[in-house]
């Protein structure tokens, strides 16, 4: 039975759970916690962003759609908790309280990566609905530079996307991801 999200248990869980895994994977595979982990830690880091957000308020959840094929066997929400140019945190959370963020942007792991690699821009993604979002678009507009950051951040790190796995790679992210799912939840 998973640890009820929202408790001080998830938390203290889920952090064990990251240290455990950033140490074991230093490539970490996109849409893991440990993932998360590196992502949040780039982004708070970066002065770049940090000057283009200084106005951001609220949680945006970055939903990557299920593929099946490469080991994504449900959709992985990514809440990041920002705040005033700061990350906070990024956090793998069940789909129903990643939801709740003021911010969430759904897309395919072909867009998301496309974005990340810094072929097409999240923004004209968004706008030709490869990207659906829920939330204040004047407001993510007029932080176009933070989003944009944002986006760039995902690409500053090592990290391997899913459909770059081996076939064997494949079945053991598929088998983490089960065991990380039936842990917390999501």
């Amino acid at each position: 039975m998973p640890v009820k999200y929202g408790t001080k248990e998830w938390e203290e869980e889920y952090q064990k759970v990251v240290e455990e895994r950033c140490k074991a994977h230093p490539k970490p595979i996109v849409g893991t916690p440990e993932w998360g982990q590196v992502f949040g830690e780039t982004l708070d880091g970066d002065a770049e962003y940090r000057q283009a957000a200084k106005t951001w308020e609220g949680a945006v959840t970055l939903v990557v759609q299920a593929k099946p094929e490469v080991g994504l066997d449900e959709d992985i929400s990514v809440m990041l908790d920002l705040w005033h140019g700061a990350c906070r945190s990024v956090k793998i959370l069940p789909k129903e309280e990643a939801a709740k963020a003021p911010y969430v942007m759904t897309g395919s792991l072909d867009t998301w990566k496309a974005v990340s690699t810094g072929k097409t821009d999240a923004i004209k993604a968004t706008m030709l609905g490869k990207i659906k979002m829920k939330g204040d678009m004047a407001n993510v507009v007029r932080h176009v530079k933070a989003s944009k950051r944002l986006a760039d951040c995902t690409g500053l790190f090592e990290s391997v996307w899913p459909d770059e796995l081996s076939k064997d790679e494949i079945e053991k992210f598929r088998a983490d991801i089960k065991q990380l799912r039936e842990q917390f939840g999501f």
